[in-house]
């Protein structure tokens, strides 16, 4: 970008010269002030008049008609304040003395540089305030002009690229997209066929998973240029604004073509025309229009690509996802066991990491954890390791960043005896239903120390991870989440406020299998129907479709597998009643156990 403040600056600077030299030569024309040799004496007015009467007065000079400077005939110099009176004393004074007095008025001469800058400041003002006025009035008429353009942020070769070495977690993704990337990289192999790559291809999945990176990673792999904007940044509160913004994001990527135009956020300006109350909004879907007929117009050949991301494709118009638009739909899901450990080698770049550290056993610890969870993650344990003074990152900072992650700081509340009891024997029940009921290798940790809302919890993962349930496993999940109020109840014969979630969650999981999955007597049926509001972007209700009666049943259902998995987790406990009691008073005493503890403790019984 050029800078256009340079010119003025020279133009300033060629003034100041100027007024430096007109502040040198001046003296030569203007001459010097008054000099004395003598030192003035101040005296009054009356003093001079009697002077001047005495004969002792030799000349007299009258300043500026303020003060009056009198040589006496010895050569001494007095001075003294004047008026029009004392004025007028002088010069009787001065007719009836005995001697010829000379009588003078002169002006009182100011410095040569006072006499400069009088004059040359307003001069100078006036000129640095018809640049500076000028240069605002060219600059707000260049805003008008800027306010339609388009706010894309361009990415050219020069800049340090990212490939597809640089994203992990996503491989089916990225041959999705290798079509794209060797399109832009040899166009006439396709152009031969008469073969027409997509035009726009949709990138979904849910927040983090790296659909941006993967924008980037295409242009970087194709070399080509790569527009970068926002969906929100087309809407303005002025309508046709954003229109104008489009056609001048899509004016630039003719110019750079073959090129990359990537779209953020895409829902923010493609949400389905209609669906407000009342219209929706209109600059909103006259942007959306002109989008529209910008991809619809495209040659086939020109090689512009339009990337966009969105985790609610479901919200978008029909008419942006129809063929010869977006007519390309590519997935990105959560990453798997292996998609983490690869994300977090990549993450781990760079930094000075203990050999013990196991990317694998991390990948297994973080079920549900997105690629922004995992740079979080590894950034976590930086950071404590630099709170403990150490110079490299180990383990033990990655498990605790884990868990804070997971489950929020670690808090400074201490627990009573009592409630350190009730939690020991309630996380105690978590973790042997866990053990028998589910998978060893579930547990990792288990704790009774307070971290975030948890007083307690059973931490870990196998990093086994399924796609679909038997209702025997289900039923074995509900009484894992059961567990907790269970040992309460068998061994402390009370109930506490501490299964709050497990039961939200037990429920959920019976519930859907009830009206959802269709696992009763009822039939394979779906009862309930969940509904997303377009306009809202949510889901906020679920339509039902079945009687009272039905209700009733579902109620009923529901009832009878939570009470089936709640059984079955009081039997489980009650069979290890010696061993349980062993594994909670050791969980008392030293607050945190190993998964290696509590298994080595269990498998005695």
């Amino acid at each position: 970008m050029k800078n256009n403040r340079r010119p003025d600056l020279g133009f300033l600077m060629f003034i100041i010269l100027v007024f430096l030299v007109l502040a040198l030569i001046s003296p030569f024309f203007l001459g010097g002030t008054l000099t004395s040799s003598n030192t003035p004496v101040a005296v009054s007015t009356s003093e001079i008049v009697q002077m001047v009467k005495n004969g002792e007065i030799k000349s007299m000079v009258v300043v500026s008609n303020t003060s009056v400077k009198a040589t006496g005939t010895d050569g001494k110099v007095y001075t003294a304040d004047l008026d029009i009176i004392s004025e007028q004393m002088l010069l009787d004074a001065a007719k009836d003395s005995p001697t010829n007095v000379a009588y003078s008025v002169q002006q009182e001469k100011t410095s040569i540089w006072i006499t400069i800058l009088g004059n040359w400041i307003p001069l100078l003002f006036s000129i640095f305030l018809l640049v500076f006025l000028f240069r605002q009035s060219s600059a707000g008429s260049n805003q008008v002009f800027s306010f339609t353009r388009s706010k894309a942020r361009l990415y050219v070769e020069d800049k340090p690229t990212i490939t597809f070495k640089d994203v992990a977690g996503a491989e089916e993704a990225k041959k999705d997209l290798l079509e794209i990337v060797d399109f832009l990289k040899n166009p006439k192999k396709y152009q031969v066929i008469g073969a027409k790559i997509p035009k726009g291809v949709l990138l979904v999945g849910p927040p983090g998973v790296g659909k941006t990176l993967m924008a980037k990673a295409v242009a970087g792999e194709a070399g080509v240029p790569f527009f970068s904007v926002s969906g929100s940044e087309f809407v303005e509160m002025f309508v046709g604004v954003g229109a104008a913004r489009v056609r001048d994001l899509f004016e630039q990527a003719r110019k750079y073509a073959p090129c990359i135009v990537f779209i953020d956020e895409i829902d923010a300006v493609g949400r389905e025309r209609g669906a407000g109350i009342g219209g929706g909004h209109d600059e909103r879907e006259q942007t959306l229009n002109q989008l529209l007929v910008e991809m619809d117009g495209f040659d086939p050949y020109a090689g512009i690509i339009v990337l966009a991301a969105t985790n609610r494709p479901d919200i978008l118009d029909p008419a942006l996802l129809r063929p010869g638009r977006f007519d390309r739909k590519v997935i990105l899901d959560m990453p798997d066991v292996n998609g983490r450990k690869q994300i977090l080698l990549i993450h781990m770049r760079g930094k000075p990491i203990a050999p013990e550290v196991d990317a694998e056993r991390l990948a297994q610890l973080t079920p549900g954890f997105s690629g922004a969870d995992l740079a979080n993650l590894v950034n976590e344990a930086a950071l404590l390791a630099a709170r403990k003074n150490k110079n490299i990152i180990t383990m033990d900072e990655f498990e605790e960043a884990v868990e804070k992650v997971m489950l929020g700081p670690q808090r400074g509340r201490v627990l009573s005896a009592e409630e350190k009891k009730i939690t020991a024997y309630h996380e105690i029940g978590h973790a042997v239903c866990t053990a028998i009921l589910d998978n060893p290798k579930e547990i990792h940790k288990i704790s009774i120390v307070p971290r975030g809302m948890a007083v307690g919890y059973v931490f870990g993962g196998s990093g086994e991870e399924k796609v679909m349930y038997t209702r025997d496993e289900l039923i074995k999940k509900i009484a894992v989440l059961l567990g907790g109020r269970a040992s309460e109840e068998v061994f402390l014969h009370t109930q506490t406020t501490g299964a709050e979630n497990d039961i939200q969650r037990a429920t959920d999981i019976a519930r859907r299998m009830v009206v959802e999955w269709g696992m009763t007597d009822l039939g394979p049926v779906t009862l309930e129907e969940r509904q997303d509001m377009v306009f809202l972007g949510r889901e906020i209700t679920k339509s039902k479709n079945y009687s009272e009666a039905t209700a009733q049943l579902i109620d009923q259902k529901t009832k009878d597998i939570l009470e089936e998995a709640y059984e079955m987790a009081k039997e489980t406990l009650s069979e290890r009643m010696e061993r349980i009691h062993t594994l909670a008073q050791r969980l008392m005493e030293v607050e945190t156990m190993s998964s290696d503890e509590f298994l080595s403790l269990i498998s005695e019984g």
